[in-house]
């Protein structure tokens, strides 16, 4: 039986489409997931051909330099843990960029195959660890270290994916670009889609909040990030019909800026904020609404090119999606007609939030029940069972 040691640069709890991949790699090979700030309660996730080796991020002034320019040397840490198994793996799951070279480091002692899997162009989403609102000199800081982590990163990326044995990314569209990047012409796709489960019960938020019965649930959900324009669907709310409600089911670094938006226009009876669930019990909570939102903002290449879980999983549960007018939104929604795109403007929003809540939801279910039947993970799995067991 194989062995494969993953890699991933933060926590295993909630990362779904890494879950999801070690529960299929361990049907057919043992697994040793390498990682971030574990929990106790991560041993319950995988059956026993899993081993989790839990660290926590050194952080010092050094480890803090190293993030903020060579950024992909923050986790090298990870070589000298898998090498120190004495375990003869024969893949190297890299989960992103700052992954890679720890990989292909442990590639060069050990012999095993690199695979990395992208789950975004990591380059692209840098400008995302930065505030927006920096003033003076810590605005030119911050610009002059985006600029060298760009720089340094793209070299860095570009050399090193020609010794990655196998590439995989989420989508088509990112698949192109990382071909054309790279002069590749055997990049994988495997979609963060969930696995096909039947629902059976759905969370009653109008029992839990004392909402109208005829009233109206959109719900958003994952995490509270800058990219997915929720400040814009907070001001939307301020257009739409009295009796819609807007569930608000995650957590991040703009859940206290929503909720200040949220207070400031006198919406809070209108808008109810969840922090996250367990990722067993978020299908249940999604299924509790009557449609879902999946805004994503053109803030760079990465976002706008993305295919967020959250269109998947509201196509799981049969509710339609409002959906930015983005690459792959646009060929999903349209292709089995699962909802309505949109332009990330509040008006616009507001808008169709107020057109879906009087469409015929029982036709968007039938659609969703189609479309389920291709982007389910049992589909998505072939690939990486082909690619351990090839």
């Amino acid at each position: 039986m194989k062995y494969i040691a993953v890699l991933l640069n933060g926590p295993i709890c909630g990362d779904s489409r890494v879950i999801r991949e070690i529960r299929t790699m361990s049907k057919v090979a043992n697994v040793d997931l390498f990682y971030i700030n574990g929990e106790d309660s991560d041993a319950v996730i995988f059956n026993q051909k899993v081993r989790l080796f839990s660290f926590s991020k050194p952080n010092t002034f050094y480890t803090k330099l190293v993030k903020h320019t060579c950024f992909y040397n923050e986790f090298m840490f990870f070589v000298k843990e898998v090498i120190s198994k004495s375990v003869r793996y024969d893949y190297i799951w890299a989960n992103d960029m700052p992954n890679l070279k720890p990989a292909l480091k442990i590639k060069n002692v050990i012999g095993a195959k690199v695979i990395y899997d992208s789950h975004e162009i990591y380059i692209e989403t840098l400008n995302q660890f930065f505030p927006d609102n920096a003033k003076w000199y810590k605005k030119v800081l911050y610009q002059m270290a985006l600029y060298v982590m760009i720089k340094l990163g793209s070299v860095s990326e570009k050399k090193m994916a020609k010794s990655v044995d196998l590439f995989i990314t989420v989508n088509h569209s990112l698949k192109r670009y990382f071909e054309n990047r790279f002069n590749k012409n055997d990049i994988k796709v495997v979609m963060n889609c969930p696995e096909m489960v039947s629902v059976e019960q759905s969370f009653d938020f109008r029992e839990k909040y004392n909402l109208p019965l005829n009233s109206k649930i959109a719900i958003f959900q994952g995490r509270l990030n800058k990219g997915r324009a929720l400040m814009e669907l907070v001001e939307s709310f301020q257009y739409v019909e009295d009796n819609i409600y807007l569930v608000v089911l995650g957590s991040g670094m703009l859940q206290s800026s929503m909720k200040e938006l949220t207070e400031e226009l006198n919406l809070s009876k209108k808008i109810i904020f969840i922090d996250e669930v367990p990722s067993k019990d978020l299908l249940t909570y999604t299924k509790g609404a009557d449609f879902g939102i999946n805004l994503q903002s053109n803030i760079n290449l990465s976002k706008y090119l993305a295919s967020p879980n959250k269109l998947f999983e509201y196509t799981q549960v049969g509710i339609p999606t409002i959906g930015s007018n983005v690459p792959e939104n646009k060929m999903v929604i349209e292709k089995y007609d699962l909802g309505l795109l949109v332009e990330n403007n509040p008006q616009a929003i507001a808008e169709a939030v107020n057109i879906m809540s009087k469409c015929n939801i029982q036709k968007y279910k039938e659609n969703c029940s189609k479309a389920v039947l291709e982007y389910n993970w049992e589909n998505q799995e072939k690939v990486i069972l082909n690619i351990i067991t090839g």
